[in-house]
Formats: structure tokens, C-alpha cells, sequence
């Protein structure tokens, strides 16, 4: 009902220099045009959202026709206008253009149709051994774990030491605790950037960490605020220059070798392609 008062509302008050809208002699479906261009119903409703006002329905209904009415109008104008030269390169560029479109979504289509979407580790271990040199870190990275938790919380010394020492049935029984603490990540084994440590912690820990305190490898910390107490180990710590671990750069190395199957596979469907077309008749050069 609403969509209808708007398209009424329209058609009985929004009145352009340049175009006009048609009587029901003329087309019944069109809210406007602008010489051969047709503006329906349908596609002026689906510019209105229906969240708005009556009010603002029109407004937006008579703004987007306004819009769409100057848009046509430089299009006739510019066809008019510009020298058929101009034209016909315009139209061979736009031509050209769809046919790229086209080919490269048919392309991709059969790349991602023959591509192993896993690559296996072997083969991204075995580029990193050749080219380790190539992957040098440009800022520095810690592995660490830390813990916060409350200064009245029980077995405070127990949980440092098993923190600390963090053997096999030490990660266990912290593990165990974990809901006893109120933040915490034990996972050691994951390269971190020190700048992100220390946004964290000053951000949502309200803990003021210096870099030099955390890039020492096996390092134990401890902090505290008002109400909370902090433990924090750095494990390993690599400084900007270094070679960048194998884990770290794991991620880079798989598109790497994604993009090479990939140029791999289209070099293929390349010389397929015409091969297929000559057996099959459909290509031949006189």
C-alpha cells in the first residue's frame, strides 16, 4: 500500500525540466523518460528503501529520478555530440573489455576446478629450505604464555611454579584451573609481534609492558595492578633481520605456491584449449 501512495505521490507532484512523466496512453509501467530511456515502476521501488517516511519516500523517489534523468541525458548528449571515431573506439574498448570478462571467469572456473586447494607440507618445507634467505623478519617477534588472575586466589605460589617450570602435567593441571583465571593463553608454540603484546596489554590489560622486558628468551615477569596479578614468560624472541621461522611465514609461502599451480595449470589449459578445438574441428588456419 505504501509503495503505491509513493508511485501516486510521484506521478502527481514531481515535475523535471528535462523529462516528464507519461500518461497511461503513453506507458503505464514508466514513472519518467528521457527520450527513448524509460524509468519503471520497478526499478524506481527498489531505489526507495521501506524503512523511510512517506515524506522521505518522495523526496528520495524525486532525488533518484532527478539523478537518473541528468545520467541518460549526458548519455544522449555525449552520442550526439562526440565524433564517431571517438565512439566506435569507446564501443571496441567496451567490447573488448567483456570479452576479458568473460574469458578470465571461464579461465578461473577450470583453474579452480583442477586445483588441490591443500598444499602439502613437504613441498612448503622444502621451498623454505631454498629460500630462507629470502624470508627475513622486518619486526621483532616473541613466542610467550601469560596469566592473569586474582591476588586473592588460592595455591598463588603453586601456579607460578607450574607456570614457570610448565612441563607436560604442569600445562595439564593449568589447563584444568582455566576458569579459575581470568585471562590466559598457554599456547607458547605461536610466533607473536612484540608491538601487538604490548598494544594488548596496554590497552585491555592496563599494563605498561617495555619492549626490552619481553624480547629475552626465557624470561619470567610478573605484574600487578589494584586488583590483579600478571604472569608472563617469553620463551624464544627473534629481533628484526633474523630469518623468520618456518611457522611464521608458513601462510606466505602456501599462496606462493598456490599462484605458481595456478599460472602452472593455466599455461596448460593454454595449449589444450587449441589442441581440443583443432581434433574437434572447430579451429583450423587456412
Amino acid at each position: 500500500m505504501k509503495s503505491k501512495l509513493i508511485f501516486y505521490l510521484i506521478i502527481s507532484s514531481v515535475m523535471l525540466s528535462s523529462c516528464a512523466f507519461f500518461s497511461k496512453e503513453e506507458n503505464t509501467t514508466s514513472v519518467a523518460r528521457v527520450n527513448n530511456h524509460y524509468l519503471s515502476r520497478e526499478e524506481l521501488s527498489e531505489q526507495i528503501s521501506s524503512n523511510l517516511s512517506e515524506m522521505d519516500s518522495t523526496v528520495a523517489a524525486r532525488n533518484y529520478i532527478q539523478n537518473w534523468a541528468r545520467d541518460k541525458l549526458f548519455l544522449d548528449r555525449a552520442k550526439l555530440n562526440l565524433p564517431q571515431e571517438q565512439q566506435s573506439y569507446f564501443r571496441d574498448l567496451s567490447k573488448r573489455y567483456e570479452e576479458q570478462l568473460f574469458k578470465k571467469a571461464y579461465k578461473d572456473a577450470l583453474i579452480e576446478k583442477q586445483l588441490k586447494i591443500q598444499i602439502d607440507s613437504s613441498e612448503i618445507a622444502s621451498y623454505y629450505q631454498d629460500n630462507k634467505s629470502n624470508f627475513k623478519l622486518n619486526e621483532d617477534l616473541v613466542q610467550l604464555r601469560y596469566l592473569q588472575l586474582d591476588k586473592k586466589m588460592k595455591s598463588l605460589r603453586d601456579i607460578k611454579r607450574e607456570f614457570v617450570r610448565f612441563n607436560a602435567e604442569d600445562m595439564l593441571s593449568l589447563q584444568e584451573k582455566s576458569l579459575e583465571f581470568k585471562s590466559l593463553s598457554l599456547n607458547d608454540s605461536i610466533w607473536v609481534r612484540v608491538t601487538d603484546v604490548v598494544k594488548e596489554f596496554e590497552e585491555n590489560k592496563g599494563i605498561q609492558l617495555e619492549k626490552s622486558e619481553i624480547s629475552k628468551a626465557n624470561s619470567f615477569l610478573e605484574f600487578e595492578n589494584e586488583s590483579d596479578l600478571f604472569y608472563f614468560y617469553s620463551k624464544d624472541f627473534l629481533k628484526r633481520n633474523d630469518e623468520a621461522p618456518l611457522s611464521y611465514v608458513r601462510p606466505t609461502i602456501e599462496q606462493i605456491l598456490l599462484n605458481k599451480k595456478k599460472i602452472n595449470i593455466s599455461k596448460i589449459i593454454d595449449k589444450e584449449i587449441t589442441k581440443d578445438a583443432t581434433k574437434n574441428n572447430e579451429f583450423k588456419v587456412y
